[in-house]
């Protein structure tokens, strides 16, 4: 019977090989003589608990972090306009990308959907990018709403609650 190399899957030509004649790899998994440091590669695998906390802190970081993101970015985008218009919307998609990405991590480990790597760098620029809008969007929120309400409260007497109502004789 042949044997199948555990590194690179080659089935041998001899019957009991000691090295795969595909990558040389010693076929009974013993370490060789004179490689001390030499073990068997161990795929990657997909922190399940990081992914998922990626996203509860920004939506769609756990998508990135599983290699996905673009879909990383359009979930971010769609929990902020959710968060903006209605805030039921926002929080049901912000569940979702935690829930995803959890998910999604644990079917790369198990192999049911194609490994992607993790790219420090797309995480970064997310980070960026995420930062940039929610502080364009808190500006946005200062200068419609909060500043025009600050303004009317500055232009009341501080003893004359009768401008706040703005009924001459409700106290």
């Amino acid at each position: 019977m042949h044997e199948i190399c555990p590194h690179c899957g080659k089935v041998s030509n001899e019957e009991f090989p000691r090295f795969c004649s595909g990558c040389g790899a010693r076929m009974d998994g013993k370490t060789p003589a004179g490689y001390p440091g030499y073990s068997v590669p161990v795929p990657e695998q997909k922190n399940r608990l990081i992914a998922g906390v990626c996203s509860s802190f920004l939506p769609g970081l756990g998508q990135v972090y599983n290699g996905e993101t673009a879909k990383g970015f359009a979930l971010f985008i769609l929990t902020l306009a959710g968060l903006a218009f209605l805030l039921i919307p926002g929080i049901i998609v912000w569940f979702y990308a935690m829930y995803n990405a959890y998910a999604t991590a644990g079917k790369m480990n198990a192999g049911e959907v194609p490994f992607r790597e993790t790219r420090v760098l797309h995480m970064i620029l997310f980070i960026i990018f995420a930062v940039v809008v929610i502080a364009i969007a808190l500006l946005v929120l200062i200068v419609t709403v909060i500043d025009p309400l600050m303004s009317q409260l500055g232009t009341l007497d501080s003893g004359n609650f009768n401008q706040l109502f703005g009924t001459s004789g409700f106290i």
